[in-house]
């Protein structure tokens, strides 16, 4: 059991790579300033020392996706966490593998309640505790995130610089029936001023670092029954995984967020990702346990519709937060299959 467990807690922690550690760099690979190999190497990168950092920071979220759900004295044995783990990275799995950018923290939600419900009955779920400290965050945050990056964009374009505008001459030789003709010809490029760029690639850093913060706990709580006292291994195995993920299978995701939605310049994808960064790092300070998913996607509709509400990709939009939804449900359906079957 206690192998099976740790196997189950690594597949999790890939999976969740594979979906989230794109997440922070998204406007970088949709404004252009970064290649999509080169983003997802600097996101795992950060990612990897968030989750490092979350062990010593992390004890109100490793108590709310242990037990935080239930009331005391329920017992959660191996084959519990087992299927809440199935139902985690069934769901997860599946959606990466479709590109749709879904909530890591929403499938494990959904997996303790399905699991809760099979292995003892709701009125051992604390009910209150769910829509107060899961639910309102989770929901509340991309509200927030599409707000608040549409109405700082017009204070942050008062403070950043114009970019600059280089002309390159090009020199182009063509062959005719006549002989050879050399033809010259200016090429514009609009390039992002200096300070701008390394806010851009500072706050996308950020975002990525604040993800691996809030996420790894989560995830590590569900091996602390194989783990007693040794969380730190725990820790550790997660946030391997959680990079080789981000690594080997986050370019779908990465491609649905940064090309898919909505077409960003440089002040709404600056904006976005420092308002990501800053809302997913004070959640994680409070153990409040926000989806990286929910609040930088909600950041990039809101900049998109700072920049032109024609240009967003509403039907895209619509199936992102339908994948959302049907989140929770998916994953308590799955987790509750397979605690029945190992019942």
């Amino acid at each position: 059991m206690t192998i099976t467990l740790l196997v189950l807690v690594a597949f999790l922690a890939y999976a969740n790579g594979s979906n989230d550690n794109s997440k922070g760099v998204a406007t970088l690979v949709g404004y252009g300033a970064a290649s999509e190999r080169m983003a997802l190497i600097y996101a795992t990168l950060a990612t990897l020392v968030g989750a490092i950092v979350s062990f010593w920071f992390s004890g109100g979220m490793l108590k709310k996706f242990s037990t935080g759900l239930f009331t005391g004295g329920v017992e959660l044995g191996p084959s519990f966490y087992i299927a809440v783990l199935i139902g985690s990275i069934g769901w997860v799995a599946f959606a990466t593998q479709t590109g749709l950018p879904v909530s890591t923290t929403h499938a494990i939600l959904g997996s303790l309640l399905g699991a809760g419900l099979v292995a003892f009955s709701h009125d051992r779920i604390l009910w209150a505790a769910l829509g107060r400290e899961f639910l309102l965050p989770l929901i509340l945050s991309p509200l927030l995130a599409t707000v608040i990056v549409y109405l700082l964009a017009w204070p942050i374009a008062a403070a950043v610089r114009k970019p600059r505008i280089e002309t390159e001459a090009q020199v182009e030789v063509a062959q005719s029936s006549t002989g050879v003709a050399v033809m010259a010809a200016e090429k514009t490029r609009v390039t992002a001023s200096p300070a701008a760029n390394t806010v851009h690639w500072c706050s996308a850093g950020l975002i990525s670092f604040a993800r691996g913060w809030n996420d790894t706990p989560k995830i590590a709580a569900l091996c602390l029954l194989a783990l007693p006292g040794k969380m730190g291994f725990g820790f550790l195995i997660v946030a391997l995984a959680m990079a080789a993920g981000g690594i080997i299978s986050g370019r779908n995701v990465l491609t649905t967020l940064s090309k898919k939605l909505t077409p960003l310049p440089l002040l709404e994808s600056l904006t976005a990702s420092l308002s990501t960064a800053v809302l997913v790092c004070l959640a994680s300070w409070e153990g409040l346990p926000v989806s990286t998913t929910h609040v930088s996607t909600g950041a990039i509709i809101g900049g998109g519709l700072k920049n032109d509400p024609k240009a967003v990709q509403w039907k895209k939009v619509i199936e992102v937060v339908l994948s959302w939804i049907i989140t929770l449900p998916a994953a308590a359906l799955i987790a509750a299959l397979a605690k029945w079957l190992l019942h």
